[in-house]
Order: structure tokens, then sequence, then C-alpha cells
């Protein structure tokens, strides 16, 4: 079995790591779930590896990743290592598609979006920014996502909703 790739990406709030972390917990058997390295500490609903800024840089230099960003003053990358045969579900910064599509036949992209007013909300909750921080992501403009298997998925339901019907997609596309 040859890998296929699932990148899940969105804006910060739209719910991705809830959403990957339920899943997890019903797939883990089936599907690898990728943790990201990253050089902020992971908050409650992530699973990620935290690295300082040297060692970081360290890895980038050497090759260790397959694709590595900066987002909002923070580091994030996926190892080579960590991707297996079947199936990874992986997030992302949009930004970064084509590296896996570049290096991988079978990526699906899974766009998560929010309406702005339930964003806003999330993201007060959420407590890792200012009012004014949360306006000023909210301004910025995105292009359009360039993806040769783009699914567009509305989180705007009760959690439980959104979890069970994304849950559904993922099993779905591993079927494809």
């Amino acid at each position: 079995m040859k890998e296929k790739i699932i990148l899940i990406v969105g804006a910060s709030g739209v719910g991705k790591d809830s959403l990957i972390k339920e899943a997890e917990k019903e797939l883990k058997k089936e599907f690898n779930f990728i943790r990201r390295y990253i050089n902020r500490k992971p908050d409650e609903n992530e699973k990620n590896y935290f690295l300082e800024d040297s060692a970081f840089k360290l890895l980038k230099e050497n090759d260790y990743f397959v694709s590595f960003w900066e987002a909002h003053g923070n580091f994030y990358g996926i190892s080579n290592e960590s991707i297996r045969k079947g199936i990874n579900i992986i997030s992302i910064s949009r930004s970064k598609i084509s590296d896996f599509e570049r290096v991988f036949d079978n990526v699906y992209v899974i766009n998560i979006t929010l309406n702005k007013e339930e964003l806003i909300n999330r993201l007060t909750k959420r407590g890792r920014e200012s009012f004014e921080e949360i306006q000023k992501r909210l301004d910025r403009s995105y292009d359009k996502i360039e993806a040769k298997n783009l699914i567009n998925f509305e989180n705007d339901k009760l959690f439980e909703e959104s979890k069970e019907t994304f849950i559904k997609l993922l099993k779905e596309i591993n079927e494809l």
C-alpha cells in the first residue's frame, strides 16, 4: 500500500486540531496522525513536538522535514520519517500543499472553514491573542487554495455533528 496524504488546512481557530483529536480517538488504529514539530509549547488541543528555535533550525538545515513553514512567529515542520504507508493525516499551512503534492501521488486537502462571527468567538475563548491581534488575523486576505484534490468542510454545526461528518469524510477518502 502506498502513502495517502490527507492535509488539513484552515485559518487558526476554525477547529482543525479539535476535529483531528476526535478523529484520532476513533481512527488511530487505521490512520497515521502525524505530529508537527513546533517552537511553541502545545496547548490542550494540540499534540506537537516542542523544539527550541536552535534545534528546529538544525533539523531544517539537515533536511529532516518534508515541509516546514513560519506562521504567526512560530516555526512548524513535518518530518520525513513520520510519513508511513497508508493514510497520513497532517495539519499544515495552506501555503505548503505543493510540498506534499510534489513528493506524493495521493494527496487530498480538506479545507476547514467557519463563519467570521463564530471564528471571532473561538479565537477570543482560546485566549492566545489580544482583540487587536484577532482583528488583524481576520483582516488578512487569503489566496485561493491551489490543490489537486480539494474538499471544503464547513465546521459550523454542533461539535458532535461536525466531528461525525469529519470522521465519515476521512473514511470516504480512505476508500478512494
